[in-house]
């Protein structure tokens, strides 16, 4: 029924592969992705290279740090891109050179994270959501504590999605299988926003503005807001009957969106969600996990599918080419900017 517990038990006996995307090198950002090759895995098998894996502008996908087979949130620090936080199926790792190095911060309290988030406007805090709430860290990840008052549990503790708004430090939009909770004191306290108890699976601002977001939900579509995630609106048509799994927002163009998940093709809208199309010719499979807008070239957008590769499209979706990455899934991809101060 759904996606993300029917493949949670099966994650830790799965390899990851990278394999190549076409194209020229590209200057400016750079693609990270965590990721797994599930396809025809064979129970016993000796895990290969696995989690974290950056593109380096040719063919080539360089893995980077501990072999783990689940890395599913990446962040990192605005001040200094070498320094990388990820939420792995054992807690939150950090590197602080590039990907040479690395540590796992969390202990054994912390397990099961779903998505990680660096507050720009003070970067050594950092915000982790897990299976059982949310914890924080105000001295990059050397101590952490447990910041869920104000989440109910056991209903809405379960934590996949954490985004920290950029414009502000210290408000947070955590999604939850309960709905959306907003916190503007560094999650000290909680407060619902939107629709109470509907599951939430991914959450994204707007990088060009910040009132808008986007959340992706178990079976009830895409959830919309224009004001910052204080109230939300359904998107209509037929995404939403649709599970999301990824959303997206165009870094040029904040009315551009996408969104993702399994069985719905990759829906596309251009008009801030009041409309939505549906694609799925040229495409191996209509099951997806990620979906991202290039940080190089305009108007691209990359989907993940579901053990079948990630494919590209400069169309708005009318037409795709492969980009490899073929037998994986594809969990969390970012453009990180290396040129930042």
């Amino acid at each position: 029924m759904m996606l993300r517990l029917y493949l949670k038990p099966l994650l830790l006996l799965l390899l990851l592969a990278a394999a190549a995307r076409p194209g020229q090198a590209q200057e400016g950002a750079v693609l990270y992705a965590g990721l797994i090759k599930s396809k025809g895995y064979v129970v016993g098998s000796p895990l290969s290279a696995s989690g974290l894996h950056r593109f380096e502008g040719d063919t080539t996908w360089t893995h980077l740090g501990w072999n783990t087979p689940r890395i599913v949130g990446i962040t990192y620090d605005p001040r200094n891109p070498d320094i990388l936080f990820l939420a792995s199926g054992n807690g939150c790792l950090r590197t602080m050179d590039g990907g040479a190095s690395w540590r796992l911060t969390t202990d054994w309290r912390i397990t099961e994270t779903q998505d990680v988030s660096v507050d720009p406007n003070r970067p050594d805090h950092v915000y982790l959501a897990t299976a059982y709430g949310v914890w924080r860290t105000t001295d990059q990840g050397e101590t952490w504590a447990e910041a869920s008052h104000g989440i109910p549990s056991p209903s809405s503790t379960y934590t996949d999605a954490i985004k920290v708004d950029r414009t502000q430090a210290g408000r947070v939009l955590a999604g939850t299988w309960g709905g959306l909770y907003l916190t503007t004191d560094g999650a000290q306290s909680w407060t619902p926003v939107g629709p109470r108890d509907v599951p939430i699976h991914d959450l994204h601002q707007s990088p060009t503005n910040p009132s808008v977001w986007i959340a992706g939900t178990l079976d009830k579509g895409v959830l919309l807001s224009d004001d910052g995630g204080l109230t939300w609106r359904f998107a209509r048509g037929r995404i939403a009957e649709q599970s999301i799994y990824g959303v997206a927002i165009d870094p040029l163009e904040a009315r551009h969106m996408a969104a993702v998940g399994w069985d719905t093709g990759v829906y596309v809208t251009t008009n801030g969600g009041a409309s939505w199309k549906r694609h799925t010719r040229g495409l191996p499979s209509p099951h997806f996990y990620e979906v991202i807008f290039d940080a190089n070239i305009p108007g691209r957008i990359q989907a993940a599918t579901v053990e079948e590769g990630l494919y590209l499209s400069d169309d708005d979706g009318r037409t795709w080419q492969s980009a490899g990455l073929y037998g994986t899934m594809i969990f969390d991809l970012i453009f990180i900017n290396r040129g930042a101060p």
